[in-house]
């Protein structure tokens, strides 16, 4: 089935004639149109348009031209990237026509690589969190009865992925917005440093930590995403033996789920017997994460929207938006510099925490997929934001690397994640211990999707 087919066997499928991209992206838009209603991971469905981009990519394969590893793959696009000839709206209804670019290099080289794009997926407003109270929020695929956090802010595309209703989906992650919806919908999720694709066509949210990731079954199909979109040659799995990861042992394993807890120490423990060896380390800059987010990120999302834009937009903004983006109403231009000066000197520090080892390990975050309803005030969905994303804000603020590679083993029913972090530029290395991380844990189960059956669109369909 294809949600079930890696990048690798889609590919093979094509260029054996046993499917054609045709067939394959109509098969990922009845899947969509199967699930979707309840899932909601979608905001616009592409349907003539990938369908007329999946024959064009069949008549190139007839004529004998072969775009790559990535040529007739169905892929799932944040909305907050400009695709044209579909609607971007970054999660908002303020008025932002005006600010939106026009499509950017990295959409361009998704479709240049042959990908077919399905459509816009669904975020958190302008990427600033994961609950918002006045849009919809997707529902995590791995509780079909109580509807369940799915992370944020690219959380559509996590469940997209999460539900086979894409090959591979692209997000943005500033402070962990594509590492902590992979954690929780129990996917790959991949953060590049900041700077290695460009983010033109992208709306920012805080253009100093933004970078752009993606949302795969495996560490193999985000190695070979990322190597065909960079041009730079295929990751292989790193040895175990001898490597070193360092372990921060304030913070980033403080107040763990017990199932959270259970599997992340499962994982480290096969790993050392594989031969990594697990080393403690003090990370003390990590607290300095609520300063920098609460800030910086708020000041230059309110410096792109325009303060007039944002103030007589408020009873159209999220309550939870407004509240993190009034904290920068009194910021001023020395203080923000400072914040700016500062992060620039983490990184370098950063790097230098770094130094002997291949990488840092953490939980990607403390929790599990918590029930949506327990967040029903603006503050209890702030602290959420907060506590969720603490693990993973700190590879944005320090500049680096990270991935989110599931790891869900008994007794844990929802998914956990466990984040490898590498320094900045290490990208192709980052993916290298994933791949090696990935064959030692094995992949982890897929959620039972059919109470998300839509009845209406079911007719002669089935779901795995």
């Amino acid at each position: 089935m294809i949600s079930s087919s890696s990048i690798s066997e889609l590919g093979d499928q094509l260029r054996r004639g046993a499917a054609s991209c045709e067939s394959i992206t109509a098969a990922y838009l009845r899947r969509i149109d199967l699930l979707d209603a309840r899932l909601g991971s979608f905001t616009y469905i592409a349907n003539d348009q990938a369908l007329t981009a999946a024959r064009a990519v069949d008549r190139l394969l007839a004529t004998g031209i072969d775009l790559g590893p990535l040529m007739g793959m169905p892929v799932a696009v944040k909305d907050l990237f400009t695709v044209s000839g579909m609607p971007t709206k970054a999660g908002s209804d303020l008025p932002i026509s005006d600010l939106v670019q026009p499509e950017g290099s990295f959409v361009t080289a998704l479709k240049r690589a042959g990908c077919v794009i399905l459509g816009k997926t669904r975020m958190s407003e302008f990427a600033l969190g994961g609950i918002n109270f006045k849009h919809r929020v997707p529902w995590n695929p791995w509780d079909a009865t109580t509807q369940r956090t799915p992370g944020g802010s690219s959380s559509g595309s996590a469940v997209a992925m999460a539900g086979g209703l894409c090959a591979f989906a692209v997000g943005s992650d500033t402070g962990g917005s594509v590492r902590l919806p992979a954690a929780l919908c129990g996917v790959f999720g991949y953060k590049s440093t900041a700077g290695l694709w460009p983010v033109d066509g992208v709306f920012p949210l805080a253009p100093t930590l933004d970078s752009i990731g993606t949302f795969s079954a495996t560490a193999r199909d985000a190695a070979i995403v990322a190597s065909t979109l960079t041009g730079r040659p295929a990751p292989v799995a790193a040895s175990l033996s001898g490597m070193r990861l360092g372990r921060p042992h304030a913070l980033f394993f403080d107040d763990l789920a017990p199932e959270v807890d259970a599997c992340v120490r499962q994982a480290l423990s096969e790993l050392e017997r594989a031969g990594v060896e697990i080393v403690p380390i003090d990370v003390p800059e990590a607290s300095e994460i609520d300063t920098a987010f609460s800030r910086l990120v708020p000041a230059e999302l309110l410096a792109h929207l325009g303060r007039e834009r944002f103030v007589s937009g408020k009873d159209v903004v999220d309550p939870v938006v407004w509240q993190r983006v009034s904290h920068a109403f009194d910021l001023s231009a020395t203080d923000y510099n400072l914040l700016v000066e500062r992060h620039r000197a983490l990184c370098e520090i950063a790097e230098e925490r770094m130094r002997g080892l291949d990488g840092w390990v953490t939980p990607t975050t403390n929790m599990l997929a918590m029930p949506l309803g327990d967040y029903a005030t603006v503050d209890a969905a702030a602290a959420w934001n907060a506590l969720s994303s603490r693990n993973s804000r700190a590879a944005n603020l320090f500049g680096q690397c990270a991935i989110s590679l599931p790891i869900q083993t008994e007794p844990a029913a929802l998914p956990v994640g466990l984040q490898i972090v590498c320094e900045a530029r290490h990208d192709s290395k980052l993916l290298s211990i994933a791949l090696a991380i990935e064959d030692v844990v094995g992949r982890p189960p897929s959620p039972d999707l059919s109470g998300f059956v839509d009845s209406g669109a079911a007719s002669g369909s089935s779901v795995a």
